[in-house]
């Protein structure tokens, strides 16, 4: 009897230890209010007789009042800062809303005045400086990257890129990449040129071609430029979704 009570004992606690359960100590701590989101890509803009805000800056690329042709000029500068919390590695420049206007006839004029002196306002270059740099950065239209621009657009290549073709480069969301990049990564795509909390400058140089005939006296060419804050160049169109001027 007792060796039938054994045996009973020993299978009860092989089938404890096979399919017994056990209890062990445990403790729990909790994580809580996880938040994960976007930052901000945000730039103010300036001039020199306006100061940084989200609004629209005036009258900054003005040219002199006398301004007689083969004479070249340089704008007002334009100042940026990034007031985000994303680097910007791309600004982009979208000239607009061109109006022409026929300026005052005189004698030499003559009944023939014309009223597209976009394309006699010749873009020489683009200067930049950003993150501190002492000088600016010059970027000259030559022959070479004039032309490589205008093909870019699709325009007839000859030799130099004018205020129409500017405008005419940016038509609302036709393509990617149209108007001109400035900053361009910085020439270093690891340093992206305009830090959060970074500010930057630009400025251009315009001539009045000297092929511009005596209909083109006093004629005025009125425009708008549009300055896209850029985390990347990719499908840069599709991303914009503010329409082209203020």
């Amino acid at each position: 009897m007792k060796k039938i009570l054994f045996m009973l004992l020993a299978c009860m606690l092989a089938v404890s230890l096979v399919g017994g359960a056990f209890a062990y100590f445990t403790d729990v701590e909790y994580s809580t209010g996880n938040i994960m989101g976007a930052g901000t890509l945000d730039i103010e803009i300036g001039d020199n007789d306006e100061g940084y805000s989200n609004s629209p800056v005036s009258a900054t690329f003005n040219s002199p009042a006398n301004l007689a042709p083969g004479q070249s000029f340089t704008t007002g500068i334009v100042y940026f800062r990034n007031v985000g919390t994303i680097d910007i590695r791309y600004i982009f420049g979208r000239f607009c809303n061109l109006v022409e206007e026929d300026g005052i006839v005189t004698d030499s004029e003559g009944p023939g005045s014309l009223n597209d002196i976009a394309k006699f306002l010749k873009f020489v270059s683009y200067s930049e400086k950003a993150n501190g740099s002492a000088d600016f950065y010059e970027e000259v239209f030559d022959v070479a990257n004039a032309n490589a621009y205008l093909a870019f657009w699709g325009f007839p290549q000859v030799g130099y890129i004018t205020l129409a073709d500017l405008v005419a480069a940016n038509p609302a969301g036709s393509s990617t990449k149209t108007g001109l990049w400035f900053f361009d990564g910085g020439n270093d795509p690891t340093n992206p040129p305009l830090p959060a909390g970074g500010t930057a400058q630009i400025r251009f140089t315009f001539e009045l071609l000297a092929s511009a005939t005596n209909a083109y006296q006093g004629d005025i060419a009125t425009f708008e430029v549009d300055f896209v804050a850029a985390q990347t160049d990719a499908d840069l169109d599709a991303s914009i979704t503010e329409p082209m001027g203020p």
